[in-house]
């Protein structure tokens, strides 16, 4: 696929070497590296579609004025794809040909859903990891940030080249477990009639016992004396199998479910030897210190450990930029969620991945030393592990008895905190469901390092100020003008042309050179968005797309007296409908959000 900006660059730099090997430069004693040849989009379109400051950056060491620079520059471009023009102290201001725009929006039409495709200069294996919530309860929120966040990089990982794996690890294993069977084998109990308390650092929450009734909706009294463990894997797998239904719905599903239970203590036993042979381990003894908050890894992860006479194993994490060296092995034995964490990654790497990517919660700064401590350990670059931290979502709703926004924190539906579910199906009744879309654009909304105010007042409203709907609403009205054509008898043609019989733009309104500037930028802000895991980048993206088909649509005619007096610039503009339409369907399917046809 083309990116524009390639494009421009490549001849940009093809034009500077040129004038490098015939002397022009001046002093300069190298050709700067294409990648160094920037370019802006400037402000007013009166000074082209793309700028590139590099006459001004190169002024200095060619010893030369930067507006003769931009001058040989220019004199050494040799491109029918565009043309520049010096302005001020040497910038040089770059139009694209109308050939080239009108090549372009060809090419969309011809790509459809492939358009924006682009290939890596690497090809990367990458492997993500987020939401990986622990199975006692509904996902909240804040889950639901991470799930759009996530499959949304991996969607535009795709789609620039790479090769993508999703994984959810499940936070399987540990004392939580327990106590969710004991909380569900008493409620279950209480919906028996019988007396039965909820163990102290139990599961209160409505939703254990909404569990309970729907365990004895299914088998009745049989499981009376059932042993705690049958509720513990009842409850597990119940609860496992709603959070895969509500993130389907979420339109975010995993190539991977990796049960923590799996690695057992063999596989930290072999992680722990890999980094005690690589001289990353130490003992020390108990009377010298051990870590006081070291998180303690569940049974079914321990094993007794040679050092259990009084000290402690400590992983060296400072050399690695960590605050402080971590235990692994209590002195008593005991692993620690370190350990597990050792054996996870490992594993990880151990699967032919080139790049590692955690989505974690606001909650995990601290881990993003220790867990590249780990990678780094392991003999991989820090860079091969990822780890983006998420910050919180706070959602607000109008509060009619005051009139000011407030804080939603807790359901009334479920008498707990806001749940993804609550968002998709709605809070008390389907009447204030979000749904996917809206949930999906505002959770995507801003970077992943910033925190989301979501007004769930918005989000439901059908007007411009709601920018997922403007957003779809501009897809519908594509549509919207195909049906009316098709209602009028018109058919489009084998294909659009977009020039006239002198080489030029058919197109004669500024609003229409301004939506096909915006349409061929897709490549590019895909590819970015890619790059830099930003999912936000195309929220914005598509907010531009819309506003300026609006104002296109509003202001250019397709059908009635334009089809009738000037039917070649009506089928040009109908080109234009069909390139709007598709740059959005792709623009909306990589953030997972629906494209409606009619709204």
């Amino acid at each position: 696929m083309t990116v524009l900006s390639d494009l421009i660059q490549q001849e940009l730099h093809h034009a500077l070497s040129l004038a490098f090997d015939q002397g022009a430069l001046g002093s300069l004693e190298r050709v700067p590296a294409r990648a160094e040849v920037t370019m802006e989009k400037p402000k007013n379109p009166d000074h082209g579609d793309y700028a590139t400051p590099v006459a001004l950056s190169l002024a200095k060491p060619a010893k030369l004025a930067p507006r003769t620079l931009a001058q040989t520059l220019a004199r050494h471009i040799a491109t029918p794809d565009f043309t520049v023009e010096i302005a001020g102290p040497g910038f040089v201001n770059i139009r694209l040909s109308d050939a080239l725009l009108a090549r372009s929006l060809t090419e969309i039409l011809a790509q459809g859903e492939d358009f924006g495709r682009t290939t890596p200069e690497v090809v990367e294996q990458i492997l993500i990891e987020f939401v990986s919530a622990n199975p006692t309860g509904p996902l909240h929120a804040g889950h639901g940030r991470w799930a759009a966040l996530g499959s949304a990089i991996a969607n535009l990982l795709k789609f620039a080249g790479h090769g993508v794996k999703t994984e959810f690890y499940i936070n399987d294993a540990g004392n939580q477990m327990d106590l969710l069977g004991q909380s569900l084998y008493a409620r279950y109990l209480q919906a028996l009639g019988e007396v039965a308390e909820i163990p102290e650092q139990g599961y209160q929450g409505q939703f254990v016992i909404g569990m309970a009734q729907e365990l004895l909706e299914e088998v009745g009294p049989a499981q009376r004396d059932a042993d705690l463990s049958w509720f513990r894997n009842w409850a597990y797998q119940h609860i496992l199998d709603q959070q895969k239904e509500t993130l389907k719905a979420f339109r975010t599903e995993f190539d991977h479910w990796f049960s923590e239970r799996t690695l057992h203590a063999s596989a930290i036993e072999q992680g722990l030897e890999a980094l005690d042979q690589a001289g990353y381990l130490y003992q020390v003894n108990r009377s010298n210190g051990e870590a006081a908050n070291a998180d303690e890894a569940p049974p079914e992860l321990q094993a007794t450990v040679s050092n259990a006479g009084g000290t402690a194993t400590f992983f060296r994490t400072i050399p690695f930029g960590d605050d402080k060296d971590r235990v692994v092995v209590r002195s008593d034995g005991r692993y620690t969620y370190m350990a597990a964490d050792i054996a996870y990654h490992k594993n990880k790497l151990e699967r032919g991945f080139t790049r590692l990517i955690n989505i974690l919660g606001a909650d995990h700064h601290g881990y993003v030393a220790r867990l590249k401590a780990i990678v780094q350990a392991f003999g991989y670059s820090a860079d091969t592990l990822e780890i983006i931290i998420g910050q919180l979502v706070r959602l607000q709703r109008l509060n009619p008895t005051t009139g000011k926004k407030e804080e939603v924190r807790m359901s009334k539906r479920t008498g707990q905190g806001v749940t993804v579910d609550d968002l998709l199906y709605g809070f008390e009744s389907p009447e204030d469901a979000i749904g996917p879309d809206a949930a999906r654009w505002y959770l995507l909304s801003q970077s992943p390092d910033s925190q989301v105010v979501f007004d769930l007042d918005l989000a439901v409203q059908q007007t411009k100020d709601n920018m997922v709907f403007y957003a779809q609403y501009a897809h519908a009205r594509t549509c919207s003008m195909e049906r009316k054509a098709q209602d009028a008898g018109l058919t489009p043609p084998p294909s659009f042309t977009f020039l006239n019989a002198e080489g030029e733009l058919l197109f004669t309104e500024p609003e229409e050179r301004t939506l096909v500037m915006t349409l061929l930028a897709a490549p590019e802000q895909y590819r970015l968005a890619a790059q830099e895991r930003a999912p936000h980048r195309i929220v914005r993206y598509v907010e531009e797309v819309a506003n300026h088909f609006h104002k296109f649509y509003d202001t250019c005619r397709v059908l009635g007296s334009v089809m009738q007096q000037t039917p070649d610039l009506a089928y040009a503009r109908w080109g234009l409908f069909r390139a709007t339409q598709q740059v959005l369907r792709n623009s909306l399917t990589l953030l997972g959000i629906s494209s409606p046809t009619a709204m």
